[in-house]
């Protein structure tokens, strides 16, 4: 991130708590804009210089395009509720509001492991951690996929994908360039 460091950045960040993470992005990108977004009224106190506050709902997709109406993004990060269907939607819903070169982080995968499934799984369907598997296969195997299924969004969205990286318990995707 250090060559965006200086440029007049957009960022937004979903799930806010304790302020702590958005006001370290607005400390970063000196020049940069920062959007938090969160559930909780209260978060608004977190607003000021640079950061805006704006409350909405990671399971409303109506919401999510509230927020992808305020790009474009240069950086995404989603820190929300961590359930896996809020975390895909989000992805599907804002990636496309990127702009090009962008990148779209999505924290502690590690939802989609072991003891977390009960809580974060809402009800089925692929974990977030499968879903960006799925993409990362798509982006890799490019016009080679062979028995590996992707549902619409995906189709929509690979193309767009220039590479994906995961690190403990972060997945990173970035839009290409043009």
């Amino acid at each position: 991130m250090a060559p965006m460091r200086d440029q007049p950045v957009k960022v937004l960040e979903i799930g806010v708590l304790g302020g702590g993470s958005v006001r370290m992005w607005r400390d970063y990108f000196v020049n940069g804009q920062v959007i938090g977004a969160d559930i909780n009224e209260a978060v608004r106190a977190y607003a000021g210089d640079r950061l805006a506050i704006e409350i909405a709902d990671q399971s409303s997709l109506d919401d999510m395009r509230r927020l992808a109406a305020l790009g474009p993004f240069d950086l995404i990060i989603d820190d929300g509720s961590h359930v896996w269907k809020h975390q895909i939607d989000s992805f599907n819903t804002l990636f496309p509001s990127l702009r090009p070169g962008g990148i779209y982080i999505v924290e502690d995968l590690d939802t989609s492991h072991g003891r977390y499934i009960p809580d974060y799984c809402g009800g089925g369907g692929p974990s977030c951690m499968q879903y960006l598997q799925t993409l990362n296969d798509w982006v890799v195997g490019w016009r080679q996929i062979d028995g590996i299924e992707a549902n619409e969004e995906l189709r929509r969205i690979w193309p767009l994908v220039d590479h994906t990286a995961f690190y403990r318990g972060t997945g990173l995707i970035r839009r290409k360039s043009s």
